[in-house]
């Protein structure tokens, strides 16, 4: 709908520009419809006009089947028809579970990097809000009709300071379970996890590492500990009902010679320098406040190096864009990142970096003393409930979830609303007289609600894989919630509501929430 009023306004305006059309919140779509327009503004600025006159002169002249057009203080407001609602609604039954699929990205093949935890431990709740995002908004991107693939970065260079601290660590804990003390190294892990690999391997091996070289043990520990920590964060996503197409190692990269190769790239483009023992690259050249390091001078190479390689592996497999889902720590590496891809000739620009802020539970209002796992977590709240509550904040607010709010069964619980709302529209179902035909202009405040609501579900899963917000349909479902509350409390003897209406309310219930990776029930 938003692209058939974009033309529509640009054939009325006879002029090329640029401006905004957006969506009415639904508590003005009876005064003001459902979408509005500054198309006049623009062109008042343009054509130092008068906003209201030209508003009221592109109303006259608008013409768009189905939709009435009105203006109002400078701007177009636009309402859709009892016509086209009725289609909307055949068009929802018909279409089934493709209701809302388009073509708005067909033929892109967008790839989307996220969670990527180091393999030091299990994951905790922020990575469990990137995996939720992710999800959902690889879901949108595929309704929009691109091709995507879930990408997992798994980084497990064992050559990496945060391996090599995971060994020492579990190393320490298993010296102390024969009495054999040994400073601990510094930062330690000294996690449940970490502590429960050091009892197994000294259940198992008993005193035996000792026959072998600090080295060697340091190497086997840090191997076995990284091997249960991945296998258990896979087991963790897999009980978040998050799946990835591809796991990529870091490992392999330096096997398959790609360090290698796009540091030759990096020099032969002209951009690489040793500077006492350590190769630098020049950011500085392309708008980064410094030169990053990218081989240090004991010949390791840096974080940024693993990071370009990996970057140019995925454009070397023929994807038309690249999206990565950041904590907020690692804003930072934004600019450099993006430097270090121009300067290898890769397309900067078709990287997007969507950064996620962080999330942590509350009980009574206050936070834990002991920081929740992701698994711990979904021991405490239903996996489908913090993945809803997860989905609500925009990408940079931070959320506090308090758990015995998000454990309710009632009302005051945004995410049991919304698992509740196929179950609330089959009880209207069942309710409402199959034979009786309730006619359009019969309808209820509440019901012309969810016809609108039906009709735009289209345009707002387009939009949300457009701005790669599944933010957007989060909330969309609780505007579905409250007006099917709405219809609840109408209920009364003697009042029909279509059929036809609620089942094509059903239908976009259940595929919004399934968009979100969240299953619909019909018995909640």
């Amino acid at each position: 709908m938003r692209q058939v009023l974009r033309k529509a306004l640009l054939a009325c305006a006879g002029e090329a520009v640029e401006f905004e059309i957006r969506r009415q919140a639904v508590n003005e779509f009876t005064a003001r419809g459902e979408y509005f327009s500054n198309i006049a503004f623009v062109l008042a600025a343009k054509l130092k006009g008068n906003p209201h006159h030209i508003a009221e002169k592109l109303r006259d002249g608008f013409l768009l089947k189905g939709v009435d057009c009105m203006a109002s203080k400078g701007f177009l407001n636009f309402r859709m028809n009892d016509e086209t609602l009725h289609h909307s609604l055949t068009r929802a039954l018909s279409e089934g579970d493709r209701y809302g699929n388009s073509d708005l990205l067909k033929g892109q093949r967008i790839n989307v990097e996220f969670v990527s935890a180091d393999p030091t431990g299990p994951l905790q709740l922020a990575h469990g809000r990137i995996a939720v995002a992710g999800d959902a908004l690889c879901n949108l991107l595929a309704l929009a009709g691109a091709d995507v693939t879930r990408e997992y970065f798994l980084n497990d260079n064992e050559k990496s300071s945060k391996l090599r601290l995971l060994g020492e660590s579990v190393a320490a804990h298993y010296n102390r379970s024969f009495g054999r003390a040994e400073e601990a190294p510094e930062g330690m892990l000294d996690d449940a996890f970490v502590r429960d690999i050091a009892a197994r391997l000294a259940k198992h091996n008993g005193e035996s590492f000792f026959l072998r070289s600090k080295e060697e043990r340091l190497a086997v520990f840090a191997h076995e500990a990284r091997e249960a920590a991945v296998e258990n964060q896979k087991e963790t996503l897999r009980d978040l009902g998050v799946a990835f197409d591809v796991w990529t190692s870091e490992s392999s990269l330096g096997r398959e010679g790609r360090i290698a190769a796009i540091i030759e790239r990096l020099q032969n483009a002209g951009y690489l320098y040793e500077n006492a023992g350590a190769l630098w690259l020049k950011t500085t050249d392309l708008g980064d406040e410094a030169d990053r390091t990218l081989r240090r001078a004991n010949g390791e190479y840096t974080y940024l190096a693993w990071d370009i390689a990996y970057h140019a592996y995925r454009f070397e497999r023929g994807f038309d864009q690249l999206v990565n889902i950041w904590t907020a720590q690692h804003e930072q590496y934004l600019a450099r990142t993006h430097a270090a891809l121009q300067a290898a000739g890769y397309p900067a620009d078709n990287l997007q970096v969507l950064v996620c802020e962080s999330t942590l539970l509350q009980r009574d209002g206050a936070t834990s003393d002991t920081e929740l796992t992701l698994n711990e977590a979904l021991k405490e709240v239903d996996g489908a409930s913090l993945r809803f509550l997860w989905l609500l904040p925009e990408w940079n607010e931070f959320v506090a979830i308090e758990l015995d709010k998000a454990r309710r069964d009632d009302e005051s619980n945004p995410a049991y609303a919304a698992r509740l709302l196929p179950s609330r529209l089959k009880t209207l179902e069942d309710a409402a007289t199959a034979s009786t035909v309730v006619d359009e202009a019969q309808w209820s405040e509440a019901e012309r609600q969810l016809a609108r609501l039906i009709a735009l579900w289209p345009d707002e899963a387009a939009q949300a894989a457009q701005e790669r917000r599944p933010q957007r349909v989060a909330r969309f479902v609780l505007e579905l919630a409250e007006v099917v509350r709405l219809l609840l409390t109408e209920m009364r003897p003697n009042r029909n509501t279509s059929v036809e209406l609620l089942r094509a309310g059903h239908v976009v219930a259940v595929n919004t929430l399934r968009a979100l990776g969240i299953e619909a029930r019909n018995q909640f």
